[in-house]
């Protein structure tokens, strides 16, 4: 038997080696059956959110068709910033609007992991700000995998 230690914050040791993509994957089922599927348990809202920021970094981080999911909500969130329409409000607008929407707003879980998915975009896409502490604090279990 291995002994198993979690020294350095690692927790590789404990879960065995995954990618950013088995993560995604996982976090692509927990959405589809704990938020929109008919299955026997279902997600609140609450955690619901939280599902849908780590999926977005998760999709940020990985390869292939869960990093295009990833990169269309990043473009969403840069397009809203960039708008001229809008008054070119900025990531950091786009950021705290979205952080007002999910404090205030009627939330219910599909829209609330839809509205933290961009938000967790919005949060990678600021870079050299508050939001990339943010995205460091949320990335923690993401680093401990070695993901």
């Amino acid at each position: 038997m291995q002994d198993v230690t979690l020294a350095a914050g690692s927790l590789s040791g404990a879960v065995g080696g995954i990618s950013a993509a088995g993560v995604s994957l996982v976090l692509i089922v927990v959405m589809v059956y704990g938020v929109i599927g008919k299955g026997k348990k279902k997600l609140a809202s609450g955690p619901a959110q939280i599902v849908g920021i780590f999926g977005e970094l998760a999709f940020l981080r990985s390869t292939g068709f869960t990093r295009s999911i990833g990169d269309a909500f990043h473009s969403v969130v840069v397009g809203l910033a960039n708008n001229p329409d809008l008054g070119n409000i900025g990531m950091t607008g786009v950021a705290m609007l979205l952080i007002a929407l999910s404090l205030f707003a009627r939330i219910v879980p599909a829209s609330g992991a839809f509205l933290e998915m961009l938000m967790g975009a919005a949060f990678a896409a600021a870079d050299g700000s508050i939001w990339e502490a943010l995205v460091g604090i949320f990335s923690i279990p993401f680093s401990m995998m070695g993901v």
